[in-house]
């Protein structure tokens, strides 16, 4: 095998380890490489995918590398960076892990709001670097399963809204039972291959139509 050929493989076989690894974008007042924060990231296997500053959009940084974590490095969160956070939170949301330097419960109650998982006050020992970050992942596991679980809830609420205002509009209309309006949606929703509450929707749309144009 060639020179060339063997330095392709081993860069090839170098990528695929990296993307294994849990990506970081590390973010600190003023990213060198004699960070102690990145050399400990590096020392702990993890995988930089960028160290940059706060001057840096989070957001569009977030978006193109879709790192597995955020690492903040910073004296205090300013009130730029903590809407940046919210943001990220609602659109790309991933663990947050902040070290700060100083202390201010304003500012760490604000950051808990804005999704941050761990917030970490003081000098932190390299070595209890990995246990923080992983302690972050846990609390952000939990969080999104809290929020998947009230979303999916939310959601079965409004389907049996849709389906019992349907079910009131068929027995209105046809002059027929609770018990053949639900067999009617039913029915529709089998031959359409739709949900319930989807056949539920259209018929109160179509209603909502025809009620309309009558006026």
């Amino acid at each position: 095998m060639s020179l060339i050929k063997k330095t392709k493989v081993q860069k090839n076989r170098t990528s695929v380890y990296e993307k294994k690894k849990t990506s970081v974008l590390l973010v600190e007042e003023q990213p060198t490489s004699r960070s102690m924060l990145k050399k400990a990231l590096n020392d702990f296997d993890y995988y930089i995918t960028r160290h940059i500053s706060f001057d840096e959009k989070l957001i569009s940084e977030v978006e193109l590398y879709n790192p597995d974590i955020l690492i903040l490095s910073t004296e205090l969160l300013n009130d730029t960076t903590l809407k940046e956070l919210a943001e990220i939170n609602q659109l790309l949301p991933l663990p947050i892990v902040i070290f700060a330097e100083h202390d201010s419960p304003t500012v760490i109650q604000t950051a808990i709001r804005a999704g941050v998982s761990a917030y970490v006050v003081h000098e932190v020992l390299p070595q209890r670097i990995k246990s923080v970050i992983s302690v972050a992942i846990e609390r952000f596991k939990e969080i999104q399963s809290l929020r998947n679980e009230l979303k999916q809830a939310k959601t079965q609420l409004e389907s049996r809204k849709l389906i019992e205002r349907a079910k009131g509009l068929l027995m209105e209309q046809k002059q027929i039972s609770e018990n053949q309006a639900f067999d009617a949606l039913r029915k529709m929703a089998m031959n359409q291959g739709n949900s319930l509450a989807a056949v539920a929707k259209n018929i109160i749309d179509v209603c909502e139509v025809l009620s309309t144009s009558r006026v």
